[in-house]
């Protein structure tokens, strides 16, 4: 567990995880609205040589794929705004985890906890106040 207080100590955090995932895996984030994972994502990114800013929420499209400057495969999954996952964005998200190079991140994996593959890293968030925020890995 890690109490960040502001943004600066946050992506210094998602620096930190950037270099054991960069070579691939899953990343399972959760945490109420405001806790911090779309800015903890924005901030795995540009420490994996994403561009800064080209990280979005991807809460209408749901899956955004970029490339880190190693040439990765990067995926952006937000399922904030789905209630059931149908069976076609259920197999997509499947498909791309059988890619042990992919980096996936999803937000609110919650939604389909039950499906994820036993092989991920599960990250916790909690809103405390302000900037303040609880990591949990």
């Amino acid at each position: 567990m890690v109490l960040v207080n502001n943004e600066n100590e946050t992506a210094s955090v998602a620096a930190q995880l950037a270099e054991t995932i960069e070579k691939g895996g899953l990343l399972c984030l959760y945490g109420d609205l405001g806790s911090g994972k779309t800015t903890f994502t924005r901030h795995l990114a540009e420490s994996l040589g994403i561009e800064k800013f080209t990280v979005k929420s991807p809460t209408y499209t749901y899956i955004r794929h970029l490339k880190t400057a190693q040439n990765t495969d990067f995926y952006h999954i937000d399922l904030y705004r789905i209630n059931t996952i149908d069976e076609l964005l259920f197999e997509e998200i499947l498909e791309l985890t059988e890619n042990p190079e992919n980096i996936i991140v999803i937000e609110w994996a919650d939604k389909m906890q039950s499906h994820l593959p036993e092989n991920r890293r599960e990250v916790y968030f909690k809103f405390i106040s302000g900037q303040k925020r609880e990591i949990k890995f």
